[in-house]
This record gives structure tokens, sequence and C-alpha cells, in this order.
């Protein structure tokens, strides 16, 4: 299997990787899943990224975990219990399958939109795709082996990026488009 945690060149294959695994999710979901889309570095053309699926599936009762979490797991996922993240549920791949996130959120929450904001405004703004490019490069190359050190130090470029898509959204009326599956 390849070598996941590194920065690669964007590769048009991630929006296949992206909708085989979606469909799946759909499949099994139904309409639990009211969204299905692909966010994440690898959502961007252009973009380079760690080469991990990003997939947040929007649902209407994000307590009630019983409720899809055997659906996911027919999939090929498990529930990660101790994600500190209390905005999603976070499922990650069965040993020894490809590296995919699986964020389940709550459908018009914050956390949700924000994701879909943050793809969105990236798709729009090659100058700061490149920027957020040569920050995780750069990232990568200070931090190769210390996985926290990299996320935190991606911290100030995220949230300038979000200010700056935050501005945005007023400016154009931003509003989540369709899903994406």
């Amino acid at each position: 299997m390849e070598d996941q945690w590194r920065i690669a060149k964007h590769d048009p294959e991630w929006r296949n990787l992206f909708l085989e695994t979606g469909m799946k999710l759909r499949e099994s979901l139904g309409d639990l899943a009211v969204r299905i889309d692909h966010v994440g570095s690898t959502s961007v053309v252009g973009l380079d990224a760690k080469p991990i699926i990003d997939i947040q599936i929007s649902v209407l009762d994000f307590e009630d975990v019983l409720v899809y979490k055997d659906k996911i797991k027919a999939v090929g996922f498990v529930l990660r219990e101790e994600n500190p993240d209390k905005t999603k549920r976070y499922f990650r791949e069965v040993p020894g399958a490809r590296r995919t996130h699986i964020h389940v959120r709550q459908l018009g929450s914050f956390s949700e939109q924000m994701t879909i904001l943050f793809r969105d405004y990236l798709r729009g703004h090659p100058e700061d795709c490149l920027r957020y490019a040569e920050e995780k490069h750069r990232l990568m190359k200070l931090f190769k082996n210390e996985w926290p050190k990299y996320v935190e130090g991606k911290d100030p470029i995220v949230w300038n990026i979000i200010q700056k898509s935050h501005i945005w959204s007023q400016e154009v009326g931003w509003k989540p488009g369709r899903s994406d599956l």
C-alpha cells in the first residue's frame, strides 16, 4: 500500500476513490445521510494533499450513533470512540484497507457548514490553495515523523483561510451547493 503520510501532487483519481466509497456509503445509509460530500484537500482540484480521502456525512440526528454506526461499519469503517472532537463522529478504515476518514456531522451545524465552506473557498481561490500547499510541504519536511506537530502547525494558515472564506461567503451570499452524492 502506498505511503499516505506524505504530501502528494493532486491526483484526479482521488475523485474516483471518493465516488467509489461514497456510493457504498450512500447505498448502506440511504436517506439517513442527507449529504455525502468529498471534503478535505483531496477534494480541491490542483491542491497538493496527503492522499487520504475525507468524506463528510451529514445526518439529521447526530446524537443517535446507533442508527448509522453499523451501516458505516458494513462498508468497512470503524468508529473511533476516542475522538476528542465532539462536533463529529469519526470513522476510519479497517486495518489493511486504504486510509480514509469518515466524518459524520449534524446537518446545518457550524462544523458541517465550515468544512464545506472551506472546501468551496479553496476551489475558487488558487492563490490560497498554493499558499496552503506550500505550508503543508514545509510542515511535512519539519515534522515528517511527528503527526501532532504537523497538524498543529497548520492551524495559523487554516484559520487565516477560514477568516477569508467567511468574508468571501458574505460577499457572494454563499450557501452549500448540492451534496456530492
